[in-house]
C-alpha cells in the first residue's frame, strides 16, 4: 500500500468518526422547557453584557398566593434589595403574564407599584381558571432582572 492510499485512508476513516460523533440526538425538550427556552432568549436584548456586573444586580423575590380563583382580584408582589437593603427607586417594574402556552403576542406586561419597603405589586383579576405562567422584570440601580416564569393555577 503506498503512503498516499494509506494517507486517503486514514483521512477518511478520520472523517467518518467525526461524522458520527457529530450525529448525535439531543434529548427532546419539553414544549414548556421550549417555551421558556425561547421566552428568555427573546428577553436577552434587555440584559446586554453585564458581565461581572451580575453580582451587582438588585436581588428579587417573587411572591405569587397559593389559593388563586377565577373572577377574584389577586395579588402579587416582588421584594427587591440590593447589597442588603431594600430598593425604593427601583425604575421599571413590571409583571408579564400568560395563559400557559399562549403565543407571546398575548403575554399581558403590567406595571407593578411601589407599595411598601422594598415591595412592588399589582392586583389581577384573572377571567378563567387554568395554568398561568408569570415572570418579573426589573429595572433598578443600572440592571434589569428577570427569572424563569412560575406556574400559578388559578381555580374555579
Amino acid at each position: 500500500m503506498s503512503a498516499k492510499n494509506w494517507m486517503i485512508g486514514l483521512l477518511a476513516l478520520m472523517t467518518a468518526v467525526g461524522l458520527t460523533a457529530c450525529g448525535t440526538t439531543p434529548k427532546k425538550e419539553t414544549p414548556e422547557k421550549q417555551e421558556q427556552k425561547a421566552h428568555e432568549e427573546d428577553h436577552h436584548e434587555h440584559e446586554g453584557d453585564q458581565g461581572d456586573a451580575a453580582q451587582d444586580l438588585p436581588q428579587v423575590e417573587m411572591n405569587l398566593p397559593k389559593d388563586v380563583r377565577a373572577g377574584k382580584e389577586t395579588r402579587m408582589e416582588v421584594r427587591i434589595t440590593h447589597e442588603g437593603k431594600p430598593v425604593n427607586d427601583a425604575d421599571d417594574v413590571k409583571f408579564e403574564i400568560w395563559k400557559k402556552g399562549a403565543p407571546k403576542d398575548e403575554h399581558e406586561k403590567i406595571d407593578a407599584k411601589k407599595s411598601g419597603d422594598g415591595v412592588y405589586g399589582i392586583e389581577k383579576t384573572f377571567p378563567e381558571a387554568g395554568e398561568y405562567q408569570v415572570m418579573y422584570h426589573v429595572t433598578a440601580r443600572g440592571g434589569h432582572v428577570m427569572e424563569p416564569a412560575e406556574t400559578l393555577t388559578v381555580g374555579e
